[in-house]
């Protein structure tokens, strides 16, 4: 019984991760769409997905090449552009948005159990999520983002828990000269470029999150363990706040950051608060580290270089197509402090370093797209006074998409978790690890509407995910 709640724990804390879908910063904002006054179908394949000219928009720090030519709203200047040769005798001229750069995005879900492990057979969360969306230009060389997201999750048929999550970023284009080569953002960095740029959780599909990103080092049962209480390792790769600084080029992009590290909690498992900031860490000695890569070779270049003008804003009728290939590699260092309390009261406190290193490749041919995605970690110290064990960790996945029509999507992923856990460690179940299929079909019922179906068989974990294996997601959502 006890082995069964230990399960349990880790199930409802995956799930959490895994359902807890944080908006991107990309997910066809409606804002855009004004600006320019054109399709969601202009940047996206179906969103959050982009597609060529969605991609490039988003990396030229949300602007298109000769991008006052396209807008249909005309933003506010902030001072005449010849203070700029008075320059620093006068304040340097910007911009804002003139209309409101809002949008709103809503998200509802009916999950149904197949194979009757949940308390009730359906659960609707109505909405599911809530989000307000911020997101523009501040002049020629600024970009903005920040949301305010109100999320409704139920952990696998649980009780439904909410609570609100906050985040935004500063972005400066362009520090040495216009071409995008070296951009800096503060904020909360990472929602982008914290993963494989060719598996992105803001750039999927489906209902869930990639499982490379949302898995975390297990708990142990407290009772069991003998602890009055346990803060492990819970790094997942996730936004976090800190400092990026990133570039595009015609056939390449880079990103390095950053930030506190050491989280509070899991990303995606509700927060001690019922209103937090995504990715606020408590920091340690030092900080964390990160990197992203990317080589594109064929389709559209990042930097629109070979654009003619005019051609920028038409949506044609494969909008989605970009025969390409792309390689992504990912890396990330950083610790952990490791706290366990005995029933006395006396307080143990260690760290745990750590690094992921993940390699990621991606091919668009025509109506189809496959991706693949390895990933191997290490934590030389994850239970800390429990046991000296260090633990290896491997995810990998490989997915397939398809356009059988401009409005149906059918989509598949096969991926897995194998952790290396130590034997023995009391409060600790040793097989954590997980193998799947999800199998899905997206279906725009408008540019800015879109319903998915999905579900998973598991080979491998189902008893540690019993919320999730054999039960059918059913999602709506809209933004405007």
């Amino acid at each position: 019984m006890k082995g069964n709640h230990r399960a349990r724990i880790f199930c409802t804390l995956i799930f959490a991760a895994l359902v807890c879908v944080v908006a991107s910063e990309v997910i066809a904002v409606p804002t855009f769409a004004r600006r320019y006054s054109t399709s969601c179908a202009t940047c996206h394949q179906a969103y959050p997905r982009l597609n060529a000219v969605g991609e490039s928009f988003r990396l030229m720090g949300y602007r298109f090449v000769d991008d006052e030519n396209y807008r249909k709203q005309q933003p506010v200047e902030l001072g005449d552009e010849a203070y700029k040769r008075l320059w620093p005798k006068a304040l340097w001229p910007s911009e804002i948005p003139r209309n409101s750069p809002l949008s709103f995005v809503g998200r509802f879900m009916v999950e149904a159990d197949l194979d009757g492990t949940r308390p009730s057979t359906f659960t609707f969360l109505l909405p599911e999520e809530l989000e307000l969306v911020w997101v523009g230009n501040l002049g020629e060389k600024l970009s903005f983002y920040g949301d305010a997201i109100f999320l409704q999750k139920d952990f696998g048929g649980a009780d439904p828990d909410s609570w609100l999550t906050l985040k935004a970023w500063l972005q400066f284009q362009s520090l040495f000269g216009g071409d995008n080569k070296f951009n800096l953002r503060f904020g909360t960095v990472g929602t982008q470029t914290m993963a494989l740029f060719t598996a992105r959780d803001a750039n999927f599909y489906g209902t869930h999150f990639y499982l490379y990103t949302s898995w975390f080092m297990p708990p142990v049962n407290l009772e069991q363990a003998g602890l009055a209480s346990f803060k492990g390792n819970s790094f997942s790769i996730s936004p976090q706040m800190g400092v990026e600084l990133n570039g595009v080029g015609r056939r390449w992009f880079y990103a390095v950051g950053v930030v506190n590290g050491n989280n509070e909690v899991p990303f995606g498992v509700p927060p001690p608060s019922d209103v937090s900031f995504v990715g606020q860490g408590i920091g340690t000695n030092g900080k964390d580290f990160y990197t992203q890569l990317a080589y594109k070779i064929g389709g559209t270049p990042w930097d629109r270089s070979d654009e003619k003008a005019g051609e920028t804003l038409t949506t044609g009728a494969q909008f989605w197509r970009d025969d390409s290939l792309i390689f992504s590699l990912y890396g990330y260092s950083g610790t952990a402090t490791i706290e366990a309390v005995d029933l006395e009261g006396a307080e143990t406190v260690e760290e745990d370093d750590f690094w992921r290193l993940g390699l990621g490749v991606q091919k668009r041919i025509k109506d189809f797209s496959f991706a693949a995605a390895y990933v191997a970690g290490n934590n030389d110290n994850p239970y800390g006074s429990l046991s000296d064990a260090s633990v290896d960790s491997t995810t990998y996945h490989l997915e397939v998409l398809a356009f059988a029509y401009p409005w149906l999507m059918p989509y598949g992923r096969f991926e897995g978790l194998k952790l290396d856990l130590p034997e023995g460690v009391p409060g600790l179940n040793p097989n954590m690890d997980i193998e799947r299929i999800l199998i899905g079909a997206k279906f725009m019922i408008r540019p800015n509407v879109f319903c998915v179906v999905e579900t998973a068989h598991y080979f491998e974990g189902a008893e540690l995910e019993e919320g999730f294996d054999k039960t059918l997601f059913v999602l709506l959502a809209a933004s405007f």
